[in-house]
Parts: C-alpha cells; structure tokens; sequence
C-alpha cells in the first residue's frame, strides 16, 4: 500500500484567481470533493494503478463521475457536451482538474501519482493560460507537480508543434506526461520518440484483440519492449479478467489499470482499504502458468532433439549429413532443412519445401547467404552443441518457426545443420544451448 499521513492539508498559495475559483467551484461533502456545472453534480472517483513487480498501487487516475438533478448518473460525454462553446469547456475542465487533485490529496497519501487528463484541444486557444492555471492548482493544494502524471489522448493531437512544446513546459515544471490510449487505431511512434513521454498507456483494444487472436497476442511483449526501448513505462488500462491479467504480466508491462484490479472509487475508506491480495494471488497463478506452458514447449522441442541426438554419431562426411538431413526432413512438423558452410553460405536446396508459393523465390537456396542469423551464428562458435532459435519470424514462408541448429566439423570441414520447425505457441521460448541432458 501507499503510505499516508494525517496531516490536513491546507493551501500555501496566496489568495488569487484560483483561490476564488476554487471556493466558487468546489464543495466539501464530507472530507470528498464535488463541483458543480449547469445543474449537474460532479463527483470524482479515483481508480487505482498497479505496479506488477511491486504488487501495490503506485497511483490513481481522477474520472468525474456526473449526476442530474434527481442523482442518476449521467455519462461523462453527455456532461462534456453541455459545454457548448469554448469557454465553457475551459471553465468544466478546470473544475474535473480541481476536484481531482482536492480528493487526491484528502487521501493524505506519502508517495504516488495522480493521473490527470488533458483535453488538448483546449490548448490551442488557451494554451498560455491553461499551462498556467494547472501549475497554480497545484499550488494552491499544495501537491508537487512531480506527483502528477498528465495524460494526453494520443488520437487528439492535430498540432505536433504545439504539442511538443505543451510536453517540454510540463517535463519543465516537474510533471510527468503520458500518451493515453496507444494503439486505439492511430499509433504513431514517432509521437513517442518525439514528445518523450514518461508513461505510455496501451489502448483496451490491444489487450482484448490479444485475447482472441494469437498473432496479436504475440505481439504484445513486442510492444511492451519497443516503447522501454524508446525509453518510456508501459501502462495497460481496461484489464477486465484474469487472463488479460495473465497477457499483461507475460508481455512485462510495468504497470496496470482496469476492473479487474479496481474500480474506480468515490470513497475516500474505500481507496484507504485497497488491498493487492488479487496481485499476490496472479503472481502465483503466472508463475504456475509459465511453468506449464514451459513444460510443453520443451517436450515439444524435446522430440525434435532426441531425433537429432540419435543420428549425430554415424555422421562422418557431407553425403551422410545430408542423406540424415533427408530424413530429418520427413518428419511431423519439421518445415524444411538446409545446411550451412562455415561461413553462412546454404549448401544446396532446401529440404522439405515448406514455403508458400508467394515466398518460393526468397525461400533461400543454394549459396543463400544466412550468417547474419542467430541460429548460425550461435552454432558456429559452440561446435557439436545443439541450438534452439525462436520463435521468430522466418522469411521463406512469413511464419513464425523455431530453428534447431548444431556445428559439425566433418574432415576439417565445419558444416551447420539447420531445421524449422512449425510453431504457433508463445512467443516467449528460450533461446540458447539445449544440451543432451
């Protein structure tokens, strides 16, 4: 859990233009905050965001949560439609922000972040005095700004100039910046090398399609590791059931949002209560999950070096590697083989042809050059060990395959045999020596 104190938090700013809008927008009702527009109330819930190494909640993202007249929730696209002009849409957007960052810090909490939302488009017009009046919230509820997270939607961003130089004043002024919603149909990585921002959150869409389809659930750790690359924490929001749960810890997202985790909440002893048993309680079930799935993969691949183990002794010259590679070839599963000189060069046809007929001339072939490949490269220095290669994405037939491979020196000759294997498992084989153990 977070640590809290019981201080009552009080401003230290100076009266002014936020002091006065404040008092004139947000209410008390108890120790939570509401604000009020054109009839609506507006209460605001905080919904908590999990670290998954540290199985606690590491902060809380502000949702408004509106109410007519007669208390029945409205949803928040109705509420924001009110506002009809741009004025109007400042003024509501000032009001979410202060109840907000008022509740967050009712919570008397230590350490972690709020995650606030940004409406770029505001800040076309507005830009100078929106920058402004955000840090001055800050101030007058006397949070420092290196506790707030601002979350810009990344499918609202039409002026990149603008944006960029919006992204650089808040890195400035100690905030961190996220790009929320990644991957909603219009993701853009050069957004993200451009803005730089500290935390990227992936859209729903991607976990539930990795739900459905394996090629999309391939993809995700991918992902995941191209934006740690890039140099920002991945966030995956809308985890609504276990195995999305399962996906998001095997993918090593940092951190993560959704029902399944918490709702967001509108009670400051219901977010006071938060537990991780939940977390703690994944983490066993992934560890049994992983273990399983292991299991499987090398019993699979386990059939495969056996084969291999039984016809390594009588090989003494190229004809027997091949007449045996020949054979290799025929067996369930077994894609094609082929054999390497000691410098990367295909000796001869493939065997077994498993390729498409889109892919027949890039399927390799006599004096194909694959030295830049792992499984030769591994092989070449580690003569008479047998190598395991994937999964990856082969060219012959733009599949994904796993490569078994081993250096023989034959006659003073160095030769590397290689065979691909089908494969449509996880993505997460390890790669490395297998020996005959």
């Amino acid at each position: 859990m977070l640590n809290h104190h019981n201080e009552w938090v009080r401003s230290s700013a100076p009266a002014g233009r936020v002091s006065g809008f404040v008092g004139d927008s947000v209410f008390r009702d108890g120790r939570w905050g509401v604000g009020y527009f054109d009839g609506l109330r507006l209460d605001g819930a905080l919904q908590p965001i999990y670290c998954l190494s540290h199985k606690r909640p590491i902060g809380f993202e502000g949702l408004i949560r509106p109410k007519d007249t007669l208390g029945q929730p409205i949803s928040p696209g109705e509420l924001f439609g009110r506002a009809t002009n741009p004025e109007q849409r400042v003024h509501l957007d000032r009001i979410c922000r202060a109840v907000h960052i008022h509740n967050f810090v009712e919570l008397g909490l230590d350490e972690g972040w709020l995650f606030l939302n940004l409406n770029p488009n505001l800040f076309w017009t507005y830009k100078r005095d929106l920058r402004a009046f955000t840090m001055d919230l800050l101030d007058h509820f006397n949070l420092d700004p290196h506790r707030v997270v601002l979350e810009i939607l990344e499918k609202s961003i039409p002026d990149e100039g603008l944006m960029g130089a919006l992204v650089d004043h808040y890195h400035e002024k100690g905030c961190l910046v996220a790009i929320d919603d990644f991957g909603s149909g219009h993701a853009n990585f050069d957004r993200i090398w451009r803005f730089r921002p500290d935390i990227v959150k992936l859209d729903q869409s991607i976990i539930t399609n990795a739900m459905h389809n394996p090629q999309a659930r391939r993809m995700v750790p991918g992902l995941v590791s191209l934006i740690h690359q890039a140099g920002a924490l991945v966030l995956i929001e809308g985890i609504e059931t276990h195995d999305q749960a399962m996906i998001a810890l095997d993918a090593e997202a940092d951190f993560v949002q959704g029902f399944y985790f918490g709702r967001p909440m509108s009670d400051l002893e219901d977010v006071n209560e938060l537990k991780s048993d939940a977390l703690y309680e994944l983490g066993i079930r992934f560890r049994h999950h992983f273990h399983g799935e292991a299991q499987k993969q090398f019993a699979k691949i386990r059939f495969y070096l056996d084969l291999l183990q039984r016809w390594i002794g009588p090989i003494d010259s190229l004809t027997v590697l091949r007449a045996n590679a020949l054979e290799f070839a025929k067996e369930s599963g077994v894609k094609r083989c082929f054999i390497l000189d000691e410098f990367g060069h295909q000796n001869g046809p493939n065997m077994a042809v498993g390729h498409r007929s889109h892919f027949a001339h890039i399927a390799g072939g006599d004096g194909a050059d694959w030295s830049r490949r792992t499984y030769y490269r591994r092989a070449i220095v580690r003569h008479g060990v047998p190598q395991v290669i994937g999964p990856y994405f082969s060219q012959p037939d733009a599949s994904m395959c796993i490569t078994l491979s081993m250096a023989l020196p034959l006659d003073g000759v160095v030769w590397v045999f290689c065979a691909d294997l089908e494969w449509s498992g996880s993505a997460d084989m390890v790669v490395g020596e297998n020996r005959f153990t």
